[in-house]
């Protein structure tokens, strides 16, 4: 029988309400979606996934058979691992074996609702109402849109808060939650004296979600963690943990059983895998370059206003004795921890990846500082006046803040669908993902040929067998193969060494060198930076070099390819003899690169059909009845 009292919390006429307002905020996307675009659900999956998230999906389908060392290649087995974000992923690798493609958007609308409950939980811990907490849960949750219509976006660290929660996924759609959780999960234990054995339990659990999705958070936990026993037992942490060290004992084996799967496919990955992922070593240079770099960051005046700034409003709470001053401290702590915790990953790790996200991470927990002392100063100054329309004001609140968020989602489909070549993108990509799933009936074995990273996706998610060339980030195929594949493509379509090159060419773009391709490709193999160039080299263009060597170590994503390795690419595309030429069953090229639209593929082995001005279909003749789109 149902405990009595769970079946009151789940009945609650708040949790109902909490449920409809994430209902609402979640159809209105889909709502617009399916207005303004008439497709497929795969695709429309694949393009209404904000960002860079739906890259992310091949790991989801990898998880969710098991199936970890695939190469999209008929001829080619026994790979090692790619490495997966395992928790990240977890819950929908299971939905997506359930409800296959509709696990996306059921996991959205839970994620939604399980952001607000976590929040509106932690402002009840404020002994705000239950209605004003509903209102402050959706105010964050809509912040991030409230940025893009006022153009805020533009602003420096206004533009990092995103980061509190959006629909992008991995990050911050599931990594988040479990950052959120682990604050209530400090609230709680502030509260008690001793610790019962399920909290030892649970903390090893969220360490181990935040270590096995989003590390960054993890190192953060850990670090908050430690100066809240500090505090927490005045600097007498060693009695603590001397006589619950059982218990805390108990953490760690949690913490570590849990963390197995993650650390044993971690084991097994491809190296050229982790270094396309942009994993380093960080050397002692490498280290005092970081950290002299991030100290400087920190020193400035418009960070350190923020620093003193919060600092000088968490003493007068605590002198003052001010309402929930206990729960300020935790969020500073919090904040505190965030500012250490690069300092100290880089002093202790031998490894490295993308620095630049502690530096968000930052941002958010300063911003949530911020964010609590300022509503709980305002709330408690103001809470006799509007006493009795409470609940008219806020009502009124909460129907603006989500009227506002799906405003935002409805300037963003529309400003889409007036888009000419973005809307006849998706059209002609539903029509060619459907003509595939025709031909995939007759053939299982079917291969694609294409550099359209969508498709790569939207194949590996629909049981392609075969995809030539593959994105980096996606096959765990050794750098040599990728450079293989991507040779063997080009000679297909009969371009030679010098089209090789410009497709790789590099490329200004703003503060940072970008090649699409190269990005696409190798991902981070290439990061060109002052703290990291391939294999050191310092032998590029006299003005590519000097803009490198001034681009901050923060900055991963500037790419660049020396001189030396294009040399040797060149060379490795002259020399390489083809053993097996394609004969893929399907091409598709998007002609808006210049290289490609000088691809030349056989009339007499291919049927051409042109969807679009910028995308081109063929497909092999004897999958064909007649050399028409059917």
């Amino acid at each position: 029988m149902i405990n009595s009292t769970f079946k009151k919390k789940l009945f609650d006429k708040h949790i109902i309400s909490i449920f409809l307002c994430a209902f609402i905020l979640f159809a209105g996307k889909w709502a617009f979606s399916l207005y303004y675009f008439d497709e497929n659900i795969d695709v429309k999956i694949l393009f209404d996934t904000r960002s860079d998230g739906y890259m992310y999906y091949p790991y989801i389908k990898a998880l969710a058979g098991f199936n970890f060392n695939n190469s999209f290649d008929i001829g080619i087995n026994e790979l090692k691992n790619i490495s997966l974000p395992f928790y990240a992923i977890l819950i929908h690798s299971i939905f997506l074996n359930i409800f296959e493609n509709w696990s996306f958007i059921i996991l959205e609308f839970i994620c939604i609702f399980f952001f607000l409950l976590i929040f509106y939980y932690i402002f009840l811990k404020f002994k705000f109402s239950k209605i004003l907490s509903i209102t402050l849960s959706i105010l964050l949750f809509v912040i991030p849109s409230l940025v893009i219509l006022l153009n805020l976006d533009q602003i420096p660290y206004i533009n990092n808060l995103n980061n509190i929660y959006s629909l992008r996924f991995p990050r911050p759609l599931i990594s988040n939650l479990f950052f959120y959780y682990f604050i209530i999960l400090l609230i709680n234990i502030s509260k008690k004296e001793i610790f019962k054995i399920k909290d030892y339990f649970i903390l090893g659990a969220v360490l181990s979600f935040s270590f096995s999705s989003f590390y960054y958070f993890f190192v953060i936990k850990v670090i908050s963690f430690f100066l809240f026993l500090l505090f927490k037992y005045k600097f007498d942490l060693y009695s603590h943990i001397k006589d619950k060290i059982k218990y805390y004992f108990i953490t760690i084996i949690t913490f570590i059983i849990l963390s197995l799967p993650f650390l044993i496919n971690l084991y097994f990955s491809e190296p050229d895998y982790a270094e396309r992922l942009c994993i380093i070593d960080l050397t002692l240079n490498r280290k005092i370059l970081l950290i002299k770099h991030l100290f400087l960051k920190f020193i400035e005046v418009k960070f350190l206003s923020i620093i003193i700034l919060t600092s000088i409003l968490t003493y007068f709470y605590n002198r003052n004795k001010i309402t929930n001053y206990k729960i300020i401290n935790i969020s500073f702590i919090i904040f505190l921890s965030s500012i250490a915790a690069p300092f100290i990953f880089i002093t202790f790790s031998p490894k490295s990846c993308l620095v630049y996200h502690f530096n968000n991470l930052i941002i958010l927990c300063g911003f949530l500082c911020l964010f609590f002392i300022s509503i709980n100063f305002f709330i408690f100054s103001l809470k006799n006046k509007f006493k009795n329309k409470e609940l008219s004001y806020l009502s009124i609140s909460i129907i603006v803040l989500i009227g506002l968020y799906n405003f935002e989602n409805y300037t963003h489909y529309k400003s889409n669908y007036l888009d000419t070549a973005y809307k006849d993108r998706r059209s002609n990509f539903n029509l060619i993902t459907k003509e595939i799933d025709r031909l995939k009936i007759e053939n299982k074995n079917l291969s694609i040929l294409t550099f359209d990273k969508e498709l790569m996706v939207w194949g590996i998610m629909n049981d392609v067998k075969n995809i030539i060339p593959l994105s980096g980030q996606l096959v765990p195929k050794t750098h040599s193969m990728i450079e293989s594949d991507l040779i063997n493509t080009f000679k297909f379509l009969n371009l030679d060494e010098n089209d090789f090159i410009q497709f790789f060419e590099n490329k200004k773009r703003g503060w940072r060198y970008l090649n699409n391709q190269t990005q696409l490709f190798f991902w981070f193999r290439y990061t060109a930076n002052s703290l990291k160039t391939h294999n050191e080299s310092k032998n590029f263009k006299k003005d590519e070099l000097n803009f490198i060597l001034n681009t901050s170590p923060l900055h991963v994503q500037s790419l660049a390819i020396s001189i030396t390795e294009f040399e040797r690419l060149k060379l490795k595309f002259i020399n390489y003899n083809v053993n097996k030429p394609l004969r893929p069953d399907i091409v598709l090229l998007n002609v808006d690169n210049p290289v490609l639209d000088g691809a030349i593929i056989s009339k007499t082995k291919y049927c051409e059909i042109e969807r679009g001005n910028k995308m081109k279909l063929y497909i092999l003749k004897e999958n064909l009845t007649k050399c028409e789109i059917k």
